[in-house]
């Protein structure tokens, strides 16, 4: 079992570095297409093709162990990047003739090709059993719950959780997250023989060092890769990084937003943001003011009286969506909350800079005072409150206002710009899915 599956793996290994030699291929023809006349160079497309699969390769973009799709984003941008530099130092060292211009066209076509083209063979593999990764979780608690969920929520993962195991006998036969609690840890072994269970994770925050120890006894070398779960919204992710002390692990997170220089970075991006969402989503904005003016008659937008940044006081607008009796939402204020749409007319307090496109979801005083306290809610509004926020793309089932704290001191000890990414884009495939 274990061979056929090393085999089928290395068979979809070569399978996405073929077509990804295909769309490299595909995407210089279409700029020398466009941009020139007569023949390419063949010469030039090897190396272009050829460094493509290097860099991709080395990346571990053949290894299929991404967990969501945002990795794979993030891991073929920066691949993508360090392959147009080697271009341009081959074209510069050979001293070709040839426009720059064609290869930098030709990765930003390539870019969005590679993804597609991977996020569909990925979800094609996992869904004939082709790629299916099992996966053990030792815990059933809340943070194994949330591990599973998350797992299925992603099926870019190629994972598969099969089951629980936990000491606790009460949780014994019960589905959790969908998943069964198939024994005690003690029954690895049996488990393992019966589904091939080639990774396991420990998802028991509160497990002793002594606990760990007996865990990793039993599971070690008997699968392919341990993961262990902390606490998730109390250690780093995004942010942090592992370095090895003289054999001694260290985790390290660097709080990028106490950075001037991210600050000053995180501000113009706002404000360029900002500007390019209201062109974008200005017919939206005119077209619901007039149904919102058209269904009863009165006021488009609501005043709300909010704390910002260093605990100051702003106003910020949404659109109206209940009745004027405030007795229910109106039709098209039904229809802009659940697409998150009336929010938008916050992008101008992004201009004015009262607000960040991302940063810890915004509330009014009385709100800040019963959920946070003065020491906690100084330490949030450190940073601008944001129109979206990672509580709102969040994908827990119990997402409530009580998780809104542990979320938002979450994001601010773990900013990243790529963070900030990644909640837009979410937040925008809400906007289409909802």
């Amino acid at each position: 079992m274990k061979n056929y599956v090393d085999f089928t793996r290395t068979i979809l290994a070569f399978t996405q570095a073929i077509l990804d030699g295909l769309l490299c291929w595909l995407s210089f023809h279409l700029a020398i297409a466009f941009w020139l006349s007569g023949k390419y160079p063949s010469d030039i497309m090897a190396f272009f093709i050829g460094t493509t699969l290097a860099v991709f390769y080395f990346n571990g973009l053949y290894s299929f162990k991404s967990w969501a799709f945002w990795d794979e984003i993030k891991a073929v941008l920066k691949s993508s990047a360090l392959i147009f530099l080697a271009i341009v130092l081959y074209l510069y060292s050979k001293k070709f003739n040839f426009s720059r211009f064609v290869f930098t066209a030709g990765i930003l076509l390539f870019v969005p090709l590679c993804l597609v083209a991977r996020y569909v063979f990925r979800r094609i593999c996992f869904a004939s059993g082709l790629l299916v990764t099992h996966i053990i979780v030792i815990g059933a608690g809340k943070t194994g719950e949330l591990f599973a969920r998350k797992i299925k929520s992603h099926p870019f993962t190629a994972c598969k959780v099969i089951g629980f195991l936990d000491d606790d006998v009460s949780k014994m036969g019960k589905i959790i997250a969908g998943c069964p609690v198939l024994g005690c840890i003690e029954d690895f072994e049996n488990i393992n023989e019966k589904y091939h269970v080639e990774e396991a994770a420990i998802a028991i925050s509160t497990a002793s060092r002594a606990m760990l120890d007996h865990i990793l006894n039993i599971i070690e070398f008997r699968v392919k890769q341990v993961h262990y779960i902390p606490d998730m919204y109390m250690l780093a992710t995004f942010s942090a990084s592992m370095q090895d002390v003289d054999g001694l692990p260290v985790i390290s997170a660097s709080q990028g937003l106490l950075n001037p220089v991210n600050q000053c970075i995180k501000t113009f991006l706002d404000k360029i943001g900002a500007i390019v969402a209201i062109v974008i989503f200005s017919p939206v904005m005119l077209w619901a003011a007039y149904k919102i003016k058209r269904e009863d008659g009165g006021e488009v937008f609501v005043k709300l009286n909010q704390v910002g940044w260093k605990g100051r006081h702003f106003i910020t607008y949404n659109f109206r969506i209940n009745h004027i009796d405030k007795l229910g939402f109106t039709s098209i204020g039904a229809y802009l909350k659940r697409k998150g749409l009336y929010e938008l007319p916050q992008l101008f307090s992004v201009i004015t800079g009262d607000m960040s496109l991302v940063g810890p979801r915004t509330l009014n005083q009385h709100k800040i005072d019963s959920l946070y306290g003065d020491y906690i809610a100084k330490k949030i509004y450190a940073v601008k409150p944001g129109i979206t926020s990672f509580w709102q793309v969040c994908e827990r089932r119990d997402r409530n206002m009580k998780m809104l704290k542990e979320i938002n001191i979450y994001y601010i000890r773990n900013w990243s710009l790529w963070l900030d990414i990644v909640i837009l884009l979410k937040s925008i495939s809400v906007i289409y899915t909802a």
